[in-house]
């Protein structure tokens, strides 16, 4: 958000009223000494600061103006904080003819006339645009009685919900209430009962996604939706991603929290927190910068000093609105019976409608009576006595009435489809996942009946939601209702685990590179199970390696770590000490530790790890040469080069025994021992084996892959020490293309290339190309990896012997 300095004579103090609140809105923060400075604060010493911060110094032209003391002090103070090195730009603003008074560096800058009304809106736009702010055209008048249209998203965004278009209807009040709200304070908080929250809209959820597609295009820093419930780390690496802000990653929470507003301050942005949970401090969510708005939906009341929005029922024509949107039409005589039975709740309201359009001869009389009766069935009464706390009083049978008339409508496999997304997060889950809990076969190869079902359960019976990739979103309580119907042990709920288990377990596929931002829509799902109590031991380690795992493949090296020791602690809780699950777990989390240079306890864990993998196996199993490798890696970053090379050679000892020649993990090992050697100074050996180690991989990967890359920038840095530098180059040249096609920007592993590169270039003699190429790598090593791991301090000192 750019900052301005607004100059004014108090005598025009009516007109400056109005300004920073309009430009405000539109992504322009600014200081003006009436509101901007706070009581007890050195005048002097807070002019000077902000005209130092400031982007533009505005001042507003009038005979008053030039006349006072005080404007012409802000105006030399101005003209000193030029020398200081930041720029800054002088826009006047002309509101009363000055005449001849103007000085002289005033008179040879162009003004914008604003001394009418009139002119003042014709040319608002380009004062809001020459300010660094975003205009988006608008209606003269705005009617606050309509619906404001959709607008594009701002370049950066995540946003996984669509919006419901002109279909939106009953909360266009509220819509703009909210608005209104965030203008006022940054944070609004929309709350209410869970259940207001509707499939087909118009609830809290659906409120926050409308606003973001009809105001999006007020905040051009970006709009980042979150799922509040998966933590507020993910939500940092969420939004960093989607931001493209590199974090320092091996930072604790908070302070990557800290670097993540920080560099999301520049321009207006907004933050939605969707579903924010219960038992959270909200005030740690939420962002210091002014320039970042945050959106909150709860259905929790414990919110203070915010701007909340308590979202209520539907009014009776808001509600008859929603029910007519269909293919129906009722009069409100008729309606105002079933408002009453269902309060006025958006999502039931949606259901029933769908309902009255498939049963077109039934009339809300005849429906009403069906409700009633299905409310009196046992399991209705035990799932709104489970969930009173979330349905209205008094009416809670006949609401959940409306859930069992959709069920009752569903077909069987529909339903099967309905059992199995109730059993995860309330999130979209994509459909190759319900291919593999749920397969099923057509006799025609132009009907699936897996899109079939989705699409009729979405469009017809209103009980999913579709997103923008068009995967299913079950709501909550839909979910619950689900659930409730279903017996103890469902041999569905297995299949519903394997499913997620096998889809996260894509990670060890060194092949799948399509996982790194598939698997990113699996997590919530992931995480939703391994809090759930159906999941066995083994399942959930699994589960919390591969999510683990998965963050480390996209650098997020501080959730890694996360996922991995929640693992050796299930694994700690449930098997004996001494067990191999337990050696596992600890060599799993030393591989995390050891990338976040946290080396003493990496070397501890590894050790016992190798410790109890030799009791647990014969001489020779492979599993004994892969704990020997992990710790050779940690011993290697310890400095302790003969005993890692001693474990290297046994371990590739054992696994060309194990293994057919060519096989990649001997590659793996080779390319391990090489780099080893390489630090002890044998590099005949090390090129040797690292040659034999590429030929093997390029056999056994596609062009392009990130292994290939990988062993090509080994052998090149050892090709390098041996003065093969066009060689060297060259391998360097395609690990890094090919690096940059499979990794997001700023990964570690491509800074690990451009370093790599940079010193060949260096020996080669092109400095300049490899002083851009350090300055690169440093900064991202430095902002995802910390000052003090070791590659960050090896690229800081390759960047200054390039400098110097």
């Amino acid at each position: 958000m750019s900052k301005v300095f607004l100059s004014y004579s108090h005598i025009d103090e009516e007109f400056v009223m109005g300004l920073p609140g309009r430009l405000k809105l539109n992504g322009v923060e600014c200081f003006f000494d009436s509101e901007s400075i706070a009581g007890g604060d050195n005048w002097v010493l807070e002019l000077e600061k902000r005209l130092d911060e400031c982007d533009f110094f505005v001042p507003i032209l009038t005979p008053a103006y030039v006349h006072s003391d005080w404007c012409q002090k802000e105006r030399t103070a101005f003209m000193a904080s030029l020398h200081s090195g930041k720029s800054k730009k002088i826009i006047p603003l002309l509101l009363k003819d000055c005449g001849d008074l103007l000085p002289p560096f005033l008179k040879n800058i162009q003004h914008i006339d604003i001394s009418a009304e009139v002119e003042f809106e014709k040319n608002y736009p380009k004062i809001c645009r020459q300010l660094g702010g975003v205009y988006v055209e608008v209606e003269e008048t705005i009617d606050r009685t309509k619906l404001p249209p959709l607008c594009p998203l701002p370049v950066k965004h995540r946003m996984p919900h669509r919006s419901l278009g002109e279909h939106f209807a009953g909360r266009v009040k509220d819509l703009w209430m909210i608005d209104e709200g965030l203008g006022r304070c940054n944070t609004a908080v929309v709350q209410g009962v869970g259940l207001v929250v509707g499939m087909g809209g118009l609830g809290k959820t659906q409120l926050a996604v409308e606003y973001v597609h009809r105001f999006g295009c007020y905040f051009p820093g970006g709009v980042f939706w979150v799922e509040a419930e998966m933590g507020r780390m993910t939500m940092t690496a969420q939004v960093a991603e989607a931001a493209g802000i590199k974090l320092d990653r091996s930072m604790d929470e908070k302070s990557q929290l800290a670097m993540l507003w920080q560099g999301l301050s520049k321009e207006r942005t907004l933050i939605v927190l969707d579903n924010f949970p219960e038992g959270e401090e909200i005030q740690a969510w939420l962002p210091p910068e002014k320039s970042i708005y945050t959106l909150v939906t709860s259905r929790r009341k414990d919110f203070f000093n915010y701007f909340c929005h308590d979202l209520n029922k539907l009014d009776y024509g808001e509600a008859l609105t929603l029910l007519n949107s269909g293919g129906r039409t009722f009069e409100m005589e008729e309606a105002r019976p079933l408002i009453d039975a269902l309060e006025g709740l958006p999502l039931a309201l949606e259901l029933v409608k769908h309902f009255l359009n498939l049963r077109p001869e039934m009339s809300i009389k005849e429906l009403l009576g069906e409700m009633t009766a299905l409310g009196q069935m046992g399991a209705l009464e035990i799932f709104t006595e489970k969930y009173a706390d979330q349905l209205p009083t008094g009416h809670s049978k006949q609401v959940a009435a409306t859930f069992r008339m959709g069920w009752d409508l569903a077909s069987d496999f529909e339903k099967q489809v309905l059992r199995a997304i109730s059993l995860l997060a309330p999130a979209p889950v994509p459909r190759r996942v319900l291919r593999k809990i749920l397969p099923a076969t057509s006799e025609s190869k132009l009907r699936d009946p897996l899109d079939e079902a989705l699409s009729r359960l979405h469009a017809k019976l209103s009980l999913l939601e579709l997103d923008g990739e068009t995967d299913p979103r079950m709501h909550r309580l839909i979910s619950a209702f689900m659930r409730s119907l279903m017996v103890e042990n469902d041999p569905l709920q297995k299949n519903v685990i394997t499913a997620i288990r096998d889809e996260m377990a894509r990670v060890t596929d060194v092949k799948d590179t399509q996982s790194f931002r598939q698997l990113e829509k699996v997590l919530p799902h992931a995480d939703y199970l391994l809090a759930s109590e159906g999941i066995e031991p083994e399942q959930a380690i699994d589960i919390a390696n591969y999510t683990g795992w998965h963050h480390d493949n996209l650098g997020r090296y501080r959730l890694g770590e996360r996922y991995c020791r929640k693992a050796l602690e299930i694994a700690e809780k449930n098997y004996k000490p001494g067990d191999p699950v337990i050696a596992t777990q600890q060599s799993n989390l030393a591989i995390e530790l050891r990338y976040l240079d946290e080396l003493p306890e990496a070397h501890e864990l590894s050790r016992m790890a190798l410790k109890v993998t030799k009791k647990s196996f014969e001489p020779g199993h492979p599993t004994i040469a892969i704990r020997q490798s992990n710790l050779a890696l940690v011993l290697q970053d310890l400095g302790k080069l003969e005993e890692a090379r001693d474990l290297l050679r046994e371990a590739l000892n054992s696994d060309q025994k194990s293994y057919a020649p060519g096989h990649p993990t001997i590659a793996k090992r080779q390319s391990n021992l090489a780099l080893v050697l390489k630090d002890i100074g044998e590099f005949e050996e090390a090129r040797d084996l690292l040659q034999a180690a590429l030929d093997a991989v390029k056999k056994s990967f596609s062009p392009g892959h990130p292994e290939i890359a990988k062993t090509q920038s080994n052998l090149a840095i050892v090709l390098r020490y041996l003065g093969e530098l066009p060689e060297a180059r060259d391998l360097l040249r395609a690990a890094l293309e090919a690096d940059q096609k499979s990794f997001g920007p700023g990964h570690p592993k491509i800074a690990t290339r451009q370093s790599n590169l940079a010193m060949v270039l260096k020996d080669l003699g092109e400095p300049e190309e490899a002083k851009e190429l350090l300055t690169l790598a440093y900064h991202s090593l430095l902002e995802n990896l910390g000052p003090d791991n070791p590659k960050t301090k090896i690229a800081k000192g390759n960047l200054e012997s390039v400098s110097g």
